[in-house]
């Protein structure tokens, strides 16, 4: 499997939210964070450590920021990203997440790169986020985002 060139984060893993992984990681992928959006619904979900968005198939638009750029995405923190989203990309469909490829429409066109989506296809307990903006809608509600 060849390594990404980008990574599309729609949630807690970009620069909007600080914790272990965007601190240290983020800059490491190298270029500029640019906006984009995806094809899909986005949801909330809440546990004791906070919240955090899920991307699912739908019709909306969901936004968030495309990282990387030229070169392909280092090992060590393509598997750190991969940990953290409890995903497997040797057995993708064990994990609770799996990395696909995802057509992502930015101000320059449209881009393609890898992003997490959950291998469930509904969780429950999600509330779906109006205008698909996870920063946007944590920011406006106060939410406590998961940080670890």
């Amino acid at each position: 499997m060849s390594l990404p060139r980008r990574l599309f984060f729609y949630g807690t893993l970009t620069h909007e939210h600080r914790n272990a992984l965007t601190d240290t990681l983020l800059p490491r992928l190298g270029g500029r964070p640019r906006r984009g959006w995806v094809r899909g619904a986005l949801f909330l979900r809440r546990d004791r450590q906070g919240g955090y968005p899920v991307l699912m198939p739908g019709a909306g638009c969901v936004r968030g920021w495309v990282y990387g750029g030229l070169r392909p995405i280092p090992r060590a923190v393509l598997a750190a990203f991969d940990a953290w989203e409890h995903c497997d990309p040797r057995r993708p469909g064990r994990g609770e997440y799996r990395r696909t490829v995802l057509v992502v429409h930015t101000r320059g066109g449209p881009l393609r790169a890898a992003a997490y989506l959950p291998n469930r296809r509904a969780v429950l307990g999600l509330r779906a986020v109006p205008g698909g903006d996870f920063a946007a809608h944590a920011a406006a509600r106060g939410l406590a985002v998961l940080a670890e």
